[in-house]
C-alpha cells in the first residue's frame, strides 16, 4: 500500500485560504492523482477527459500546485502507482468530523476479498458478466474485482472487464472520481470508458440491463439522518422494505431484486441489526420469501470498521432457489464458527439462529412462558438533563452554593447497578421541573446560572417547549420516588434491582413499574436475574458489542416470562 506524508499534506491543506476543509483536500487528492497520473503517462491529467469532467475540484491555488509537485518529486520514484488507492488517501486525509458529516465508511480490503472470494465460487465468471457496485464509495470493491477477475481470467483483456464487466452507482461527484481513478491506476488505462456513474440507485431508471453479480456496501443511515421528503418518497416506492424508523440500506435489498438476473447474487455488507430489528421485520419477511439465503455472516457486536462502531454482517442470496439450508456464520470471541441452518425456520419477528442444543432449550423456554412482560408491568426511560454538568451536583457543590434541599434527588447511572445493591457515589440531581417561580429558589437559580448559555442552546428551549433551567426530559417524578425494579440500557449479563430508595435515573437506565397487582415481586425479580431467562433474551435482544447487549423496552416488552398457575 502507498504510503504518502499525511502531516505533511495536511500542513499545505491547511495553508489553502477561503474553502472549507473538505473542498481543500479534494484539491490536494486531484493534484496528486495528477502528479502520479503524468509520471507513469507523461500527460497531464488536466489533458484528459476525467479531469474535464470533475474540474470542479479544481480551485486553482498556483501556491498549492508547486508545494504538492515539489513533494511528489520525492515521493513518486518510490510510489508502486499500479497499487495506489486515491480513496485510502481521502480517508487519511479527513479528520473525524468531515468523515461524520460525509457518512462515508469504506469496507476493510480483508472484507472486500473475502465477499469476492466467496460469490465467484458461487457464481461462474465469463467475458458477459455484469456486475454492479450500487454504492461504489471510493471504488475499493470494483478495483478488487477488477485484480480478481483479471487472475483468475488471464484470457480476458484488462480493457474489457473494466469496460464491459464492471459497473459502479454512487450519488457523489467525488466519490465517482475516486472510482474511476482508482481503476485507471490499476489498470493501466487512460482512455477506458468506464460505466461509473452518478446516480441514485434507489430512484434512478439505471438502464444498464440486469445484472449478474451486485455487491456492495450499501449506506446505513436512519431515519434520523433522512430528509423527509426523500424519506416519504422510499416509503411509497419500498414500502415492503421500508417504513417508519427503517434504514435506507434496507430499500437496496429490493432494488437489487429487481436490477438482478434470474440466476444472480447479491453480496452486501451491512448492519446486523436488520436481523433484530423492530422495522426490520419487512425486510426480514422480503428476503425469506424473495432469495435463496446462501451465507449469513453475523460479527455478533464486533466491529469490522477502523472508524465505525456498527458491527456488520455479510449476507449472500441468490436469486435462484437451490436448497432450504444456508450456511450461518458466527463470530465468537475472535474466531469464526459456523452451521448450516434451515431457511424456513427463520421468523419474521426476529432471526434466531442457533444450533440444535441451543435451539432445543430456547423453544422449551419459549413454549413454556405464559406471559408478555408487556402485560404485567409499564417500562419507561430515565431523565435526559440535556447538560449533566449544569444539573448534577456534588455535596460540596450543594454547600458551596446553598442549593435548596427540597430540589435535590440522589441520582444514578448505569454503571451504579448490580443485582444485589446499588453502589451510590454521592450524587444529586437537581429536579428544576418543580420550580414554579425563579424566585421562590433563587440559589439553585444563581446555580445554574453559570450555564445559562449552555442550557438556552438546548433544542426544547430553542422551541420554547422548556424554560432554560428545566431538564429537557425530566419524566414524571413519581416514576421514581416509588419502588421500581431499574436495570442498565447496556449490559453483559441481565442486572434488574428491586430500588426502594428513590433514586432519579439516567437516560441510560430503564424502570419498571405500575406492575399487575398479583405480580409478586421477588419472583419477578429472580425470574428477571435467572440464567434461564439471560439465555432467552440473548438470543432475541440486540448485540452492540463484545459480550455486550442492549436491553431495550421494544424488545423486552415482546419477550415473555413463565407465571405459575394461581391456587
Amino acid at each position: 500500500m502507498v504510503k504518502l506524508p499525511i502531516k505533511e499534506l495536511k500542513c499545505i491543506i491547511d495553508e489553502i485560504q477561503g474553502y472549507d476543509y473538505i473542498s481543500r483536500v479534494r484539491y490536494v487528492i486531484l493534484l496528486i492523482c495528477n502528479e502520479l497520473y503524468r509520471s507513469k503517462h507523461e500527460i497531464h491529467i488536466k489533458d484528459t477527459s476525467i479531469f474535464k469532467e470533475y474540474a470542479e475540484f479544481d480551485l486553482g491555488d498556483k501556491k498549492t500546485e508547486k508545494k504538492i509537485g515539489r513533494l511528489m518529486e520525492a515521493y513518486t520514484q518510490n510510489i508502486d502507482i499500479s497499487n495506489f488507492y486515491p480513496a485510502t488517501l481521502y480517508e487519511d486525509l479527513l479528520t473525524i468530523k468531515e468523515r461524520k458529516s460525509l457518512g462515508q465508511v469504506y469496507t476493510p480490503f480483508e472484507i472486500i476479498d473475502m465477499m469476492i472470494d466467496r460469490v465467484f465460487k458461487i457464481k461462474k465468471i465469463d467475458e458477459n458478466t455484469k456486475i454492479l457496485d450500487p454504492s461504489c464509495g471510493g471504488g475499493y470493491f470494483l478495483v478488487e474485482i477488477y485484480k480478481h477477475i483479471r487472475k483468475a481470467h488471464p484470457e480476458l483483456s484488462g480493457r474489457h472487464i473494466a469496460e464491459k464487466m464492471l459497473f459502479g452507482i454512487d450519488i457523489d461527484d467525488f466519490s465517482i472520481f475516486l472510482s474511476k481513478m482508482g481503476l485507471i491506476f490499476h489498470t493501466g488505462l487512460n482512455d477506458a470508458q468506464f460505466n461509473i456513474n452518478k446516480m441514485d440507485f434507489l430512484i434512478d431508471d439505471l438502464n444498464m440491463g440486469k445484472f449478474d453479480i451486485i455487491i456492495g456496501n450499501p449506506p446505513y443511515i436512519g431515519h434520523k439522518n433522512t430528509g423527509g421528503d426523500y424519506r416519504s418518497l422510499l416509503s411509497q416506492k419500498y414500502y415492503d422494505v421500508y417504513y417508519d424508523k427503517a434504514d435506507i440500506s434496507y430499500c437496496f435489498f429490493k432494488k437489487g431484486k429487481e436490477e438482478l438476473k434470474p440466476d444472480g447474487i447479491i453480496a452486501f455488507i451491512t448492519s446486523r441489526y436488520f436481523m433484530e430489528a423492530l422495522y426490520g421485520q419487512k425486510l426480514r419477511r422480503f428476503l425469506k420469501e424473495n432469495y435463496h439465503l446462501v451465507t449469513l455472516i453475523d460479527y455478533y457486536g464486533s466491529t469490522a470498521f477502523k472508524r465505525a462502531m456498527i458491527s456488520p454482517a455479510i449476507i449472500i442470496l441468490s436469486n435462484k432457489w437451490n436448497k432450504n439450508t444456508f450456511t450461518y456464520v458466527k463470530k465468537t470471541k475472535g474466531t469464526f464458527e459456523s452451521y448450516e441452518y434451515e431457511q424456513d425456520k427463520l421468523k419474521d419477528t426476529c432471526w434466531i439462529i442457533l444450533k440444535d442444543e441451543e435451539e432445543k432449550l430456547f423453544e422449551k423456554i419459549d413454549g413454556i412462558a405464559n406471559t408478555y412482560i408487556r402485560d404485567i408491568c409499564s417500562i419507561k426511560q430515565g431523565i435526559i438533563t440535556g447538560l449533566d454538568k449544569a444539573f448534577i451536583v456534588r455535596e460540596e457543590d450543594i454547600e458551596n452554593y446553598k442549593i435548596e434541599t427540597f430540589l435535590l434527588r440522589k441520582w444514578i447511572k448505569n454503571s451504579n447497578i448490580s443485582k444485589k445493591s446499588v453502589k451510590y457515589n454521592d450524587l444529586y440531581l437537581i429536579y428544576s421541573d418543580i420550580i414554579q417561580n425563579e424566585k421562590d429558589c433563587p440559589n439553585a437559580i444563581n446555580y445554574l446560572s453559570i450555564f445559562k448559555d449552555e442550557l438556552m442552546k438546548r433544542r426544547e428551549c430553542i422551541k420554547g417547549y422548556r424554560k432554560w433551567y428545566e431538564l429537557q426530559w425530566g419524566r414524571n417524578a413519581s416514576d421514581y420516588e416509588n419502588p421500581k425494579i431499574i436495570f442498565p440500557f447496556k449490559s453483559k449479563r441481565n442486572t434488574f434491582y428491586y430500588d426502594q430508595e428513590a433514586y432519579f435515573c439516567s437516560a441510560d437506565i430503564y424502570l419498571m413499574n405500575n406492575f399487575r397487582k398479583d405480580m409478586s415481586l421477588d419472583y419477578l425479580l429472580a425470574y428477571l436475574n435467572s440464567e434461564i431467562f439471560e439465555f432467552y433474551l440473548k438470543c432475541q435482544a440486540k448485540k452492540v458489542g463484545r459480550d455486550i447487549y442492549e436491553y431495550y423496552p421494544n424488545k423486552l416488552n415482546n419477550l415473555k416470562i413463565y407465571l405459575p398457575p394461581k391456587n
